[in-house]
């Protein structure tokens, strides 16, 4: 029934990926609600579900096994965290971002997760830490998977800032980077940076020539982001 379900109301996801991401859900929280908004969650910024898609709630409930009730609440939480938009009387979809709204997105992670970069290599950052994150480095710039990669690269900078010890400043880091994270399905993964040059500089403890290497990674991506999105993406009132 769910397969049909799926064909029918979202001809245009693919079914089988939202299945294996509903079956890695399932049973592995308290609350039907966290259950579901994990999924949501993953789906969107998986790219299962694109931008600007609507969000059928009956499919969605029907998936998983529950209620419409823990599916709107979970469509609310996302809303707030900018992943998904509702309407009166249109329902729910993945947000649609403008290009100047990722150029403020973007601006707002340099000052942010400079902050953070600073914070964490001196005296924080230890050998150890740096093995860790030049394990991870090494997956991500190997991994030929776009999914995969963005994955990876969300686990090398959120174990980079954990070292911070400022979990407030990280939270608004994580929700800014997952608000833009699905876009970087639309880059090529030969676009995206290696992590090399900044191994280097977190290697010799230079907070500034790191935080610069961030800074214009960070607006690197930005332009090829806002390059990706599609014109009719931008027009008013999207």
């Amino acid at each position: 029934m769910t397969r049909d379900i799926l064909h029918n109301e979202q001809a245009d996801t693919p079914a089988q990926e939202l299945i294996a991401i509903a079956e890695s859900v399932r049973g592995t929280f308290q609350t039907m609600e966290a259950m579901v908004e994990s999924f949501l969650r993953q789906a969107i910024l998986q790219g299962v579900y694109k931008p600007g898609e609507r969000l059928n709630q009956d499919a969605i409930a029907d998936m998983l096994g529950v209620s419409r009730m823990p599916v709107r609440a979970s469509l609310h939480q996302l809303e707030a965290d900018g992943l998904v938009r509702i309407k009166s009387h249109r329902g729910a979809a993945v947000s649609v971002l403008q290009r100047h709204e990722i150029a403020e997105i973007y601006e707002l992670r340099v000052l942010i997760e400079g902050h953070l970069l600073k914070l964490a290599i001196a005296p924080r950052l230890s050998d150890e830490d740096l093995a860790d994150l030049e394990e991870i480095a090494r997956e991500v710039d190997d991994e030929s998977a776009m999914p995969g990669r963005v994955e990876r690269r969300k686990d090398f900078y959120e174990r980079l800032y954990e070292l911070a010890d400022s979990p407030r400043a990280l939270a608004i880091a994580q929700q800014l980077r997952d608000s833009v994270g699905r876009y970087l399905l639309m880059i090529r993964a030969g676009e995206l940076h290696s992590h090399e040059d900044l191994l280097v500089h977190l290697r010799t403890r230079d907070q500034v020539a790191a935080k610069k290497w961030l800074t214009d990674h960070l607006r690197s991506v930005s332009r090829k982001i806002q390059a990706s999105v599609p014109d009719n993406q931008n027009s008013p009132g999207k």
